[in-house]
């Protein structure tokens, strides 16, 4: 209950702020975009991802930014599964390749994936040789179906600082360093 509270209250203040961001930036956005990749993740047995993210963004005061992302994931192979700062292999589905149960480890299953609450506010301004600094903390939410191994059924958090540099107009280089907690989910071994 206290997880769903926490999920309440992120979303009225996201619902609620009274934004005061420079006036040349857009205070909401929504974003998404398409994302597939295909490899095995160190298990010998490929695995497909397309993941496609909705992102509504508010700046609610100059600087801070919060974004709230629910993605819709279709999945084929289900030897990893996603998590707050990238994939986890599933291992105990990684025991099952090459064995008589391999059929329950090939299938396909689509659905709403995790969703994220991130925050983010920039440290530094991008200057002339500096890069803009821009520390952040992000929560992964269980909300994807664990059965169908869309999720872990577990939080994830996340800490993390992006560097971001205007190489030419039109052209920004980024790096983002992170370090993620990931949970531990009581089904599946991570």
């Amino acid at each position: 209950m206290r997880y769903s509270s926490t999920a309440i209250s992120a979303a009225l203040l996201l619902a609620c702020v009274s934004p005061a961001a420079a006036e040349d930036e857009p205070l909401w956005s929504l974003s998404s975009s398409v994302n597939y990749s295909v490899g095995d993740y160190g298990t010998g047995k490929d695995t497909t991802f397309i993941y496609v993210p909705f992102t509504l963004g508010v700046k609610p005061i100059d600087g801070f930014t919060l974004g709230l992302t629910i993605p819709y994931v279709y999945q084929t192979g289900q030897t990893v599964v996603i998590t707050g700062g990238g994939v986890a292999v599933r291992k105990d589905k990684q025991r099952q390749l090459g064995t008589a149960t391999q059929n329950q480890v090939t299938s396909t299953e689509h659905g709403l994936g995790d969703v994220l609450l991130k925050g983010q506010y920039v440290l530094v301004e991008e200057k002339s040789v500096l890069p803009e600094v821009a520390p952040y903390l992000k929560i992964k939410f269980p909300t994807a179906d664990q059965g169908k191994g869309l999720g872990t059924g577990e939080f994830d958090e996340t800490v993390g600082v992006d560097l971001s540099k205007t190489l030419f107009p039109r052209f920004v280089s980024y790096v983002t360093l992170a370090y993620t907690v990931i949970g531990s989910p009581g089904r599946h071994e991570l």
